[in-house]
């Protein structure tokens, strides 16, 4: 389990880069986030959110193998455990995805809504929902 929360803490890209993914609504964001986690597409998640310049073909080939065999079902349910807006154009989120195996994992992103749409700045997913909370 302990591999698997240090392998989840590596998904913690640096910054946004001009080839992030720009989504043109919150609502847009969010269903893309929720899709890709609870179909378990943790490599388009990763890239599109900011992963695609911060790590190698090989490191995101290794960490999705983790990931899909930490995560071996898909989730069914999801919920945004916390939102906190910190000033107009910024905000930060924790969202929860569960199955019917009473597996849980948690996502965090922290966002900016610019004049060309909303990205995402920094993500963490975790199953170790204190770790995600610790970021707010």
């Amino acid at each position: 389990m302990w591999r698997l929360i240090l392998v989840l803490m590596f998904l913690t890209p640096g910054t946004a880069s001009a080839e992030d993914r720009v989504f043109g609504t919150y609502a847009e964001y969010a269903r893309f986030v929720d899709n890709k986690i609870m179909s378990r597409d943790f490599v388009s998640l990763i890239n599109s959110l900011g992963g695609e310049d911060e790590y190698t073909e090989a490191e995101l080939k290794a960490t999705n193998a983790q990931l899909l065999n930490a995560m071996p079902y898909d989730f069914t349910g999801s919920a945004v455990l916390k939102r906190v807006e910190l000033t107009p154009d910024f905000s930060q989120e924790m969202r929860v995805y569960w199955n019917r195996q009473k597996s849980y994992v948690y996502f965090y992103a922290f966002l900016h809504r610019r004049e060309e749409g909303l990205v995402a700045l920094r993500f963490n997913l975790n199953t170790n929902a204190d770790k995600i909370f610790d970021k707010f």
